[in-house]
């Protein structure tokens, strides 16, 4: 919840600085992608194979594809101790050109899925329609994580 209200704490401020500026030009991240995650560093990101239980849809912007994932194995994790990460989570995958650049074609129930991204414990996540009541898995794109799913890797 501290990073939400952060977040909104940030909007506010350089939204209220764009009304006192003639124009307001937001930095090109495509230039440097790393610099959205750099002040998160000390984030626990997990790398972790799953199958995956449901497939949720996507958010109401289509930005994000949504799935369930259960039976996790931890295959490593920075800034955290896999003891820690449950055995199911909820995975946000950003499929605009702000994350992987497209869906994952044909997932599957019951499929194997390996997925590296920021892990935030279910007290801590965002309560969304898709999501009541998970840990959340996410930024699972670069700078941050990947996807891998039916023999490709998804950036």
């Amino acid at each position: 919840m501290k990073r939400y209200w952060s977040v909104v704490m940030a909007f506010v401020f350089i939204f209220s600085i764009s009304l006192s500026q003639p124009v307001f030009s937001a930095p090109d991240l495509a230039v440097h992608p790393s610099a959205t995650y750099e002040a998160e560093a000390a984030d626990t990101v997990v790398t972790v194979s799953a199958k995956i239980a449901e497939i949720r849809g996507y958010d109401s912007d289509y930005e994000h594809q949504h799935i369930l994932v259960n039976n996790i194995n931890v295959l490593d994790i920075e800034n955290g101790n896999a003891s820690d990460i449950p055995s199911r989570a909820f995975v946000a995958i950003r499929i605009d050109k702000s994350g992987i650049g497209g869906e994952i074609p044909n997932l599957r129930v019951g499929a194997s899925i390996v997925i590296k991204g920021e892990f935030i414990p279910e007290d801590e996540a965002y309560k969304t329609p898709h999501n009541c009541c998970d840990a959340v898995i996410h930024f699972t794109h670069d700078p941050v994580g990947y996807v891998q799913y039916d023999g490709v890797t998804y950036r």
